[in-house]
């Protein structure tokens, strides 16, 4: 793993004691931010639901409270229906006597209808601030009975005073299914009975104005831009059953509350927080319910995106990230001035050293940078010129010791043709002394003597030279099947009959490969020699087998012979290594470099008794071009 420079470090060290305690003070800060927005959460978001629910109930209280006077009012109506003179003068009293109830027509209601105890609607007036041009198309609405609606038979089986279902009444519209996003298009009724002395109760239905009450979620909405600057906080009214019945975003009037994690919360929860997830962002909610009899189950809900809520500290955060990058900027570049009277005569020291790793021990580099790196800058010159002056005395040692080599092996090779000369010539000089008559019988061996080892300081000559020399090769692109059956046929020609048992399995059909014929073929020549006086007195058998491996072809020569020991195998390729009583000991040297001086490799793949296995790989060449 490589270390860091002294540059890297030192800017560490400035990024760790003056980055770090910033982002620890940020992140401290930070922790510190969203924990108090968040125990303000707890008690602001639900307590401002509570307040505007307060305000709507407080206004359903009123609506109450003016239905409940008229209520006693009424009770004088029903009393006269009897008599028809009288039950109009009652109603003409009535209309007279609800009109002035404070805010009643004026704000709070849309319609106020009165219905005796058989149904037959005996008043109705609609509010002052619906449209006089369109009164008419509202009395058609109106029946003339109301003694089948659901709210009249309630009200009198069941007495007392209840709130009928928010919704778009038909006594005001037509096509009520029809969603509008107009809150004044939206009515709950309230809905109580009229007592009568002489039988069933009547009943009084008062359609409270909606307006009003949108006019509550808008104001808490506005509290919450106005003072957090939560532009898009949300504030709606949630019925029992999840509708939305009031939103200060018109477009959801109707909606079902969603998600349903906070509906279900929403529905059997009290009031309070909850946090949540919508199409992949989180939001906070605070609601709380309202309490009046009939509405337990509604509820206030203000909704307000997290990402927005804690926008203050996520502004926080890009500060802090500017500062930071700003502050790393600025240690960089001082880092970087600061630094550079170090950094740069190490990096020439660097430099030098890595000239010297490849031979060039001539160079020098300046002494600067203090007394410190002069001093070792001055430590360096000195160690290359003293390393240039043991080169030069290593160069003449190993010439000497080369030389002194090679020297030793030439005298030791001659040394075995040169003795039995020696000792033929001896014998005829004694045979001749002695009259001997069997001296022309050893002139005669001698002679033969004399060739036989004279061929063999031949070969010797001829080994040392094509190992220390480097013969001009004749490149040519030859198929490696016929290559391998020409070195097959010569087989038998080179070695005494019954001494090699050759097989070759060609592989490479169409395979070509660029070498020197004639070298390659030595090459085979001298690992069949080797097999050959491995395997003496018993016949060698060997195999050839040519292939291909990707971008490679492959000749792998197999014999039968002893094996090689393990621990020889690792020094077969080096030069005058050898396990024979006789030879160079270059053999197998000169191979490998006739192989790599082609392009190919040889090694030895596996060698046990029974199995010694040789592979050379050369590189594939196209077929030869017509010339």
């Amino acid at each position: 793993m490589r270390s860091p420079s002294l540059a890297s470090r030192f800017l560490a060290t400035l990024v760790v004691s003056c980055v770090l305690p910033l982002l620890l003070y940020g992140w401290f800060s930070l922790r510190a931010m969203r924990s108090q927005i968040d125990e303000q959460l707890d008690v602001f978001l639900p307590q401002l639901a509570a307040d505007h629910a307060g305000k709507m109930e407080a206004r359903l209280d009123q609506v109450c409270r003016a239905v409940a006077v008229v209520r006693e009012i009424a009770r004088r109506v029903l009393d006269a229906g009897a008599e028809p003179r009288r039950l109009d003068a009652e109603i003409e009293a009535f209309e007279e006597q609800v009109l002035p109830v404070p805010d009643l027509l004026d704000n709070y209601l849309d319609l106020l209808l009165l219905a005796e105890p058989g149904g037959r609607i005996v008043f109705w007036q609609d509010g002052q601030l619906l449209d006089r041009n369109t009164r008419q198309q509202r009395a058609s609405l109106l029946p003339k009975s109301v003694a089948g609606q659901e709210w009249f038979v309630r009200a009198q089986v069941h007495r007392g005073a209840f709130f009928q279902p928010w919704g778009r009444s038909p006594l005001l519209h037509r096509g009520c299914d029809w969603v509008s996003f107009d809150p004044a298009a939206w009515h709950m009724g309230y809905v109580v009975d009229v007592p009568h002395a002489d039988g069933p109760p009547g009943v009084l239905l008062a359609l409270i104005r909606w307006p009003q009450f949108q006019q509550v979620l808008d104001d808490a909405r506005q509290v919450l831009v106005d003072q957090a600057g939560l532009a898009s906080a949300q504030a709606m009214l949630v019925d029992g059953n999840g509708r939305i019945c009031g939103h200060t975003d018109r477009q959801n009037y109707a909606a079902l509350l969603q998600p349903a994690s906070l509906r279900e919360a929403v529905a059997h929860g009290p009031g309070g927080r909850i946090e949540f997830d919508d199409g992949g962002r989180r939001h906070v909610a605070g609601f709380a319910t309202l309490q009046r009899i009939g509405l337990r189950d509604w509820s206030l809900v203000l909704r307000i995106p997290r990402a927005e809520l804690f926008a203050r500290s996520d502004a926080f955060v890009r500060v802090l990230a500017i500062a930071i990058g700003v502050t790393v900027f600025v240690l960089i570049v001082w880092s970087l001035v600061a630094s550079r009277a170090i950094v740069r005569p190490v990096q020439d020291l660097v430099a030098a050293t890595q000239r010297v790793a490849h031979g060039d021990l001539a160079v020098r580099v300046p002494a600067a940078g203090g007394p410190e790196l002069g001093g070792l800058a001055r430590a360096f010159n000195l160690m290359a010129g003293e390393l240039a002056a043991g080169r030069e005395k290593l160069k003449s040692a190993e010439r000497e010791r080369a030389w002194a080599e090679m020297a030793r092996q030439v005298a030791h090779e001659i040394k075995n043709p040169l003795t039995p000369m020696r000792m033929v010539a001896q014998l005829l000089l004694k045979a001749r002394k002695d009259g001997d008559a069997r001296a022309e019988m050893v002139a005669e061996r001698l002679a033969k003597t004399v060739l036989e080892q004279t061929e063999a300081l031949d070969r010797i000559a001829a080994d040392f030279r094509q190992f220390a020399g480097s013969p001009q090769r004749r490149v040519e692109t030859v198929a490696l099947d016929a290559l391998v059956a020409e070195v097959h046929a010569a087989g038998a020609a080179l070695f005494s009959a019954g001494a090699l048992h050759l097989e070759h399995q060609p592989g490479a059909t169409g395979v070509f490969v660029a070498v020197d014929r004639t070298e390659l073929a030595r090459v085979f020549v001298n690992l069949l020699q080797n097999a050959v006086q491995a395997m003496a007195p018993a016949p060698a058998m060997v195999q050839l087998r040519t292939g291909v491996r990707g971008e490679r072809a492959f000749v792998t020569i197999i014999d039968a012979g002893p094996g090689i020991p393990d621990a020889v195998r690792g020094r077969l390729f080096e030069p005058y290594f050898t396990t024979k009583t006789a030879g160079t000991g270059l053999g197998l040297a000169i191979c490998r470099r006739v192989v790599e001086a082609n392009g190919g490799t040889i090694q030895l793949a596996r060698s046990a008794p029974g199995h010694t296995e040789f592979v050379i790989e050369l590189p594939l060449a196209g077929p030869p071009t017509a010339s």
